[in-house]
């Protein structure tokens, strides 16, 4: 396996990083291995790359194009080897974006409702929409019955899903597992929703005796869901 080197950091030729490394920083202070220490959340400015305006008569421009080109370079050869040890997030790995390059010189929004014309003309109404019939096909709903929309993540579907849930009971709480995702309760911070956690059992699933005791609780709410 090709090892991956280190990036140097000089981009505005005056402040330069030694020894910079993607996946470990030198601590300043607190305990150390082999002089490094992995801190999650922290240290992220210790790594990162400066961002510089050009300057108006640059005689570099060439060098800085080349430095840049070198600095991408290394990022990808960083990347190559992430991904041949990623671990932890249920992600395909294994595509090719290859036929879409001819597309990368336009800028595609389907902003608004997929299913109205927007007056924005560059957009990819006619995929999305596809899409959500496939969608709609498996779950047997009738193209006439649903709405929705491709999100970008699961984050934002939670969030769109729990506010269509809000907005139909507002005076509703929102129950969620203790181990959902962490977007749930954003959601529920985010919305100023009452949301009561209920207990998993140790394989994961939610525990339906305490969803029932915590339903019961609550049984004079106008609404739950």
């Amino acid at each position: 396996m090709e090892a991956v080197d280190a990036l140097p950091v000089h981009l505005n030729r005056k402040v330069a990083v030694e020894d910079f490394d993607l996946m470990a920083v030198e601590a300043e202070n607190g305990n150390k291995q082999n002089g490094r220490e992995i801190v999650l959340g922290r240290n992220v400015h210790t790594t990162c790359l400066e961002v510089t305006e050009p300057e108006a008569n640059d005689e570099f421009t060439g060098d800085k194009e080349a430095y840049m080109a070198s600095v991408l370079a290394r990022y990808r050869k960083n990347l190559m080897e992430r991904t041949q040890h990623h671990l932890g997030y249920p992600y395909n790995l294994d595509f090719d974006y290859g036929a879409l390059g001819q597309l990368q010189h336009f800028s595609i929004n389907n902003l608004g409702d997929p299913f109205i014309e927007s007056n924005y003309g560059v957009h990819s109404r006619q995929f999305e929409v596809g899409v959500l019939d496939w969608f709609a096909r498996l779950w047997e709903i009738e193209k006439s019955e649903y709405w929705g929309y491709i999100t970008n993540c699961g984050t934002e579907g939670n969030l769109h899903g729990i506010l269509v849930g809000r907005e139909v009971f507002p005076d509703g709480i929102l129950y969620a597992s203790r181990d959902s995702h962490y977007s749930v309760f954003k959601a529920a911070r985010m919305y100023r929703m009452d949301c009561v956690k209920v207990d998993c059992l140790v394989s994961g699933e939610i525990d339906c005796a305490d969803f029932k005791v915590k339903l019961l609780a609550n049984k004079d709410k106008a609404s739950n869901y």
